[in-house]
């Protein structure tokens, strides 16, 4: 009887999510579009060398739009994911369907360690991507932003 309880909960649980994104896409259908910002405006992109070894990359988020920090990856041009880093705390945001997620609002900073194999060719080029969303409720899909970054003592 446990088990067919727990099996229960999670098909609950799976119509829930179902209906919660059938309600999501309607209301982006509803919102208009030529509001939303691009992405690439709502969630601003650049990065900085701070050494030889460690960048910055700093998003600056518009007014009213939200990034969800367990969305960023950190790679490497070639697709070598970057796990060596400092990523600020979010502030909690409680959503209806998905539960407790970290949030960004305004700007984020992110301090990224590279290899010795990536300091040794001087300049590195990374693939950032992230999610996120604005006020209105409309979230956009992943974003996959790139920047070069020169290393100090670069020839």
């Amino acid at each position: 009887m446990g088990a067919d309880a727990v099996i229960l909960g999670r098909i609950a649980r799976c119509l829930a999510l179902a209906l919660a994104l059938s309600a999501g896409q309607t209301a982006a259908s509803a919102a208009n579009p030529d509001e939303l910002l691009d992405p690439e405006k709502a969630f601003r992109i650049s990065a900085r060398a701070l050494d030889a070894r460690n960048v910055e990359i700093e998003f600056r988020i518009a007014d009213g739009y939200y990034m969800y920090r367990d969305r960023f990856v950190f790679a490497t041009e070639s697709g070598k994911r970057l796990a060596d880093l400092e990523m600020p705390r979010g502030k909690v945001k409680e959503d209806q369907f998905f539960g407790k997620a970290e949030t960004f609002r305004g700007s984020v900073r992110v301090k990224l360690r590279l290899s010795p194999g990536d300091v040794a060719k001087g300049r590195v080029k990374l693939k950032v991507t992230s999610q996120g969303c604005a006020d209105s409720g409309v979230c956009y899909v992943p974003l996959d932003q790139f920047v070069t970054v020169a290393l100090p003592g670069a020839r």
